[in-house]
C-alpha cells in the first residue's frame, strides 16, 4: 500500500472518531468532518484565560479539543465543558449578547468557527445535520436545567413546610 493511501486511511479514522466524540458532528461522514474542521481554526488558552465575557456580542462556536472550560454566570460556575463538548453556539443562532463567561479551567485547545464560516458550511448538505445536532445539544441542556429547577422547587417546598 502506498504511503499516501495509508495517510488517507489514518485521516479517515481520525475524522470518524471525531464524529463519534464531538456531539455536534454525530452522524457526519469522515469527509464532512474534515470539511468542517478545515473551515475553522484551533486556538490555545492558558489556565485562567477568559475566552469570552458575559454580555459580549459574539459569533463564534467553540469545541473543546483538550483541557476543560468553565462556563460562569455572574461569577458562579454553572458548567464545565470537556473534550468533545461545544459551547458558544447560542451566539451563532440568536445574535444576542453572551449569557455567560467562558474561561479555561486548565490549559486547553479549542476549535472555533465564526458565523461566516458556519454560513459557508451551511451551503453544503451537512448543514441540516450540524444544526440538528446543535439543537439536540441545546435541548438536552434545557431539559437538564428544567429538571434541576423542579428539584430546587421541591426542596424549597419541603423547607417551607418545615419552617411552617
Amino acid at each position: 500500500m502506498k504511503e499516501q493511501e495509508v495517510g488517507r486511511m489514518k485521516d479517515e479514522e481520525k475524522y470518524r472518531r471525531y464524529s463519534e466524540k464531538i456531539r455536534i458532528f454525530n452522524g457526519f461522514q469522515p469527509e464532512e468532518v474534515e470539511h468542517v474542521l478545515h473551515q475553522g481554526k484551533v486556538l490555545h488558552y492558558l489556565e485562567g484565560q477568559t475566552i469570552f465575557h458575559e454580555g459580549m456580542l459574539g459569533s463564534n462556536l467553540f469545541i473543546v479539543l483538550s483541557g476543560e472550560v468553565g462556563i460562569y454566570h455572574k461569577n458562579t460556575l454553572i458548567g464545565v465543558c470537556q473534550v468533545g463538548d461545544a459551547f458558544g453556539e447560542m451566539a451563532i443562532l440568536n445574535k444576542k449578547p453572551r449569557i455567560a463567561t467562558a474561561a479555561a479551567i486548565t490549559d486547553c485547545r479549542l476549535f472555533t468557527l465564526d458565523e461566516k464560516q458556519v454560513k459557508q458550511i451551511l451551503d453544503r448538505h451537512v448543514a441540516s445535520r450540524l444544526l440538528m445536532n446543535i439543537i439536540h445539544v441545546l435541548s438536552e441542556r434545557l431539559e437538564s436545567a428544567l429538571a434541576h429547577n423542579v428539584e430546587l422547587r421541591k426542596k424549597l417546598q419541603e423547607l417551607e413546610k418545615k419552617l411552617g
